[in-house]
């Protein structure tokens, strides 16, 4: 054992100083040959995982499978589940779907099972600490593997939950590679904003753990940010800080991805047929030595550089060559994505069978319930029969009840104020999340900008002062335009919890009506997630302020909105293929020279909550003013 620690100490050393990889690799290799036992073993195959994974993944995936294998003989079950998740990462990007979920739901199990807290050759954490660092290493690379399959809300909603976890348990190093890869699913939706503040943090988080060979896929992620808001200068700037990083490193990966995007810079946003012809022909030369990746793009933007140098020769040879390795690739990523939906249906069926299982024992248990309230009101009428018998004291025991019951009424109006406020308490936290988020995001990058400022002053660089100033100004309207939506979601939600005066007061009934359809919505996504309905909105922007009493027409709202989102998540359960849940909110005043049959409401406003749901029942249609009544 002495002698293995003595090894890592110096390959720790090599990996800090001597920066040479052909040496980490000897000094890998020759730790592995001494380890005198299956922990040494184990944690040395784990670093020859983790030093292949980006450079030969097959070979990756070999020393994945090793320590896999050590970890199960030993009852390691935590150990098991992270190099599940290293083969699955190596897996996902050979596009091998149907074998890398399979890693990644076997680690999930372990993962997320307190019972395997302590269970690994790791003693430097506490085990429940451990296990959610794993946990959280298992969501990040499988939302890698749904965002492969186009599943982007999933992939998303993965990398949410670890963050999550990371931000909880102070995972500074996680919180790196999770904001860099949110980062990178809020630029592909155009979101650049969100997006380079999170590319930023994700540098910061990234320097502070000492992680460096990730800060070349964070450079280019910042320079595309950049290509998209037409900072050219700066886009290649950190393109070609990134390939250096990649370099270094050997991270093919990334090397290609930061090939692929300055080949693409000189062809479509700097036209230059030299560069675009070098970088590509770099592009080729990775992805021959990695053996893995997409020949089919690099052969297509070689065909158009030469475009650029009007080559006909040289296009027609390297277009032929694109079209034949993405024919291959499509095939190839078809198979992967059949095989993956195959693996999900057979979970899916899974989980259909424990639902069953959960309903039957819910209908045990409120038959048994229904027994016992029997027995109970059985008794209740026995001795209702016996006190009955005497006059007075029924007549007392009915004054009592009386009593009761009006007590009763008072808490019962009292409940359903609260209730309708409950209704609205995951959606306006969904709602006052948002521009608080908004408020914390510039309010860090005010204070960046603050040292920027103090620096360019020093140097006496006042022009460059002033733009600096004026970011921080325009920040500075931003978060107090955030602080002031903020402001009215708390203004509204204390209007809503109090008692009504009874009092009207000038309302604008669209933003109200807004307000509410918003929250609803947000309200009933937080207790499922699996749930999507179209929102539009119709209002008469004519309207201007009503006098209304807004405590009671907002629950009259609430209570009609819910009803509609109801109805259509009902339809969507056994609805054919093609309906789009939707739910329709409009205002508008009534013209006295309208000929319908509401022309006598002239100078009235009609509020209407609509949906496409599956209606009300005949039966139930005169119900539906009864107080209390419900289905």
């Amino acid at each position: 054992m002495k002698s293995y620690y003595t090894i890592i100490i110096a390959l720790l050393m090599l990996l800090g100083k001597v920066h040479s990889q052909e040496l980490v690799k000897d000094s890998l290799n020759m730790a592995l040959q001494h380890a005198v036992d299956d922990s040494s073993k184990y944690k040395v195959q784990m670093l020859l995982t983790d030093f292949y994974i980006e450079k030969d993944r097959p070979l990756s995936i070999q020393y994945s499978n090793a320590c896999i294998e050590l970890a199960r003989k030993n009852d390691k079950f935590l150990d098991e589940a992270s190099s599940l998740t290293d083969k699955g990462h190596a897996l996902t990007h050979l596009e091998k779907y149907s074998e890398a979920y399979t890693c990644f739901t076997d680690a999930l199990k372990i993962a997320d099972d307190p019972s395997y807290n302590g269970k690994s050759w790791d003693k430097t954490t506490t085990g429940e600490k451990e296990r959610l660092m794993i946990l959280c290493k298992v969501y990040q690379n499988f939302a890698g593997l749904q965002e492969s399959a186009s599943n982007n809300a999933k992939s998303k909603e993965l990398l949410l939950e670890a963050k999550s976890i990371a931000e909880k348990n102070g995972f500074f190093k996680n919180l790196g590679s999770l904001n860099l890869d949110l980062a990178h699913r809020y630029l592909n939706s155009d979101h650049t904003d969100t997006a380079l503040i999170l590319a930023r943090q994700a540098m910061h988080f990234l320097t502070a753990a000492g992680e460096m060979r990730p800060l070349g896929y964070c450079n280019m992620l910042i320079g595309l940010i950049w290509q998209k808001m037409k900072g050219y200068d700066s886009t290649l700037y950190y393109f070609r800080k990134s390939v250096a990083i990649s370099s270094y490193f050997e991270n093919y990966t990334n090397l290609t991805a930061g090939f692929t995007n300055l080949s693409s810079y000189y062809i479509s946003v700097k036209p230059d047929p030299d560069s675009a012809i070098f970088y590509t022909q770099a592009w080729l030369k990775i992805l021959e030595k990695s053996g893995t990746g997409n020949f089919g793009a690099a052969y297509y933007n070689m065909s158009e550089a030469y475009k650029l140098k009007y080559n006909k020769d040289s296009i027609i040879k390297y277009q032929t060559l694109a079209i034949s390795e993405k024919d291959k690739a499509f095939q190839k990523r078809g198979t992967s994505l059949t095989s993956l939906q195959n693996e999900a249906l057979v979970e899916q069926e899974q989980m259909m069978k424990l639902k069953e299982r959960e309903v039957e024992n819910k209908n045990r248990l409120r038959i048994s319930i229904i027994a016992g309230v029997l027995i109970l009101f059985g008794l209740i009428s026995l001795i209702l029969y016996n006190n009955n018998r005497k006059k007075q004291k029924a007549n007392k025991a009915l004054e009592t009840t009386l009593a009761h019951l009006r007590s009763a009424q008072a808490q019962l109006i009292q409940s359903e104020k609260m209730a309708s406020l409950g209704e609205l308490t995951a959606g306006i936290a969904h709602e006052i999340q948002n521009p608080l988020n908004f408020v914390n995001n510039f309010s860090e990058i005010n204070k960046e900008l603050a040292e920027e400022l103090e620096q360019e002053i020093d140097k006496g660089n006042y022009a460059g002062a002033k733009l600096i100033a004026k970011d921080i100004k325009d920040n500075e309207e931003k978060i107090s335009h955030h602080g002031k939506r903020a402001d009215a979601i708390v203004k509204g939600m204390l209007q809503h919890s109090r008692s009504s005066s009874g009092a009207k007061e000038p309302t604008n009934i669209n933003a109200l009506a807004d307000e509410y359809l918003r929250l609803a919505y947000h309200g009933l996504r937080a207790k499922d997630k699996s749930f999507n309905a179209t929102i539009k909105t119709d209002f008469d922007e004519s309207i201007g302020k009503i006098d209304i009493i807004p405590q009671d027409i907002g629950r009259v709202l609430l209570n009609l909105i819910n009803n509609a989102f109801y109805a259509v998540k009902e339809k969507a359960k056994d609805a054919a293929p093609g309906y789009e849940p939707m739910v329709t909110v409009s205002t508008r005043l009534v013209d006295t020279k309208e000929n319908s049959p509401i022309s006598q409401l002239a100078n009235q406003l009609i509020l209407s909550v609509a949906d496409n749901g599956m209606g009300i029942s005949e039966a139930n249609r005169n119900k539906i003013f009864q107080p209390f009544f419900t289905t």
